[in-house]
């Protein structure tokens, strides 16, 4: 008697074991809630990598277009008004996002040969400006960065840096910090050796 319930308890364990296995109606569940959290983040991610693209290549036209309308300048050189009245096309190029966030530079730098070593070439700053109406590089400074081969001694470039200081949208909850996008354009000038900001020749370095 005793051999049989234990047969019969063998049984039912088995039989139970069998309907555990064959009940996956759980599965599905806990799968879905560990995909979730992936799927999340590899959206957002998609998102943010996007926007911050789009920002780069807006800062990247700003700078190079600037660039462009400073080195077409006339032989009779341009004003502070006037350097102030091409940066405005950023505001256009911006759009829509935040223009106080975008600094853009321009930057007249001159090639000179130094005294007593012809071979030797200084870059010093003629004048600069920026979108925030302050001018950013002291005239006759050294201007440092400028690749080599790009001038010779007597030539001059215009140089535009563009800064955006980027805040993740959706990572800026996880990124306590923003960080900077940046693009710079070295353009010589088109109509003469160097661009003037009248009233000072750029050349001479005395007045127009």
């Amino acid at each position: 008697m005793n051999l049989k319930i234990k047969h019969r308890a063998v049984a039912a364990a088995q039989s139970l074991l069998a309907r555990v296995e064959r009940d996956d109606r759980g599965v599905a569940a806990i799968e879905f809630a560990m995909i979730v959290p992936i799927m999340f983040f590899l959206f957002v991610g998609a998102i943010e990598f996007s926007q911050a693209l789009t920002v780069d290549r807006r800062v990247t036209q700003s700078a190079s277009s600037t660039a462009d309308l400073i080195a077409r300048a006339p032989t009779s050189g341009l004003t502070e008004t006037q350097v102030d009245g091409h940066l405005k096309i950023i505001e256009q190029l911006i759009e829509p996002y935040d223009l106080t966030n975008l600094t853009v530079t321009i930057v007249s730098v001159k090639a000179q040969a130094v005294p007593g070593n012809p071979a030797a070439t200084n870059y010093v700053v003629d004048w600069s400006r920026d979108n925030h109406g302050a001018t950013p590089y002291a005239r006759n400074t050294n201007y440092p960065g400028i690749p080599a081969g790009l001038l010779a001694n007597g030539e001059s470039v215009i140089i535009a840096e563009a800064k955006y200081n980027y805040q993740p949208i959706v990572f800026k909850y996880f990124i306590s910090t923003a960080f900077d996008l940046k693009e710079k354009f070295y353009l010589k000038p088109r109509n003469a050796s160097c661009v003037h900001l009248r009233p000072i020749n750029c050349v001479t370095g005395g007045a127009l």
